[in-house]
């Protein structure tokens, strides 16, 4: 039981807190798309794989689309930009 005890790692909180100030240029984060969505993405990753670019993958596309819409947004007010969201939402809604 000493041995155990005397070979247990402790805790050192200085390393977490060394690792929050030493941020990353990019974060991992999880989003939702339908499938249709994502079966877009994967085609468009595949279409840009096969016209030459053997590293375009899924966060590519996304970040492109994340770029454009940065572009299309930028000079907008936030209700502007509301209404743009709401415009092109109702646009692609299916009328029954």
């Amino acid at each position: 039981m000493a041995r155990a005890a005397a070979t247990v790692r402790q805790p050192h909180p200085d390393r977490l807190r060394e690792a929050e100030r030493q941020k990353p240029g990019y974060r991992v984060i999880a989003i939702s798309l339908y499938t249709p969505e994502a079966e877009w993405v994967d085609h468009l990753t595949q279409m840009l794989q096969r016209a030459g670019n053997p590293k375009a993958n899924r966060s590519l596309v996304i970040r492109e689309a994340l770029a454009r819409l940065h572009e299309d947004l930028q000079d907008k007010t936030p209700q502007e930009a509301l209404q743009d969201f709401i415009t092109r939402h109702v646009a692609r809604t299916p009328v029954p």
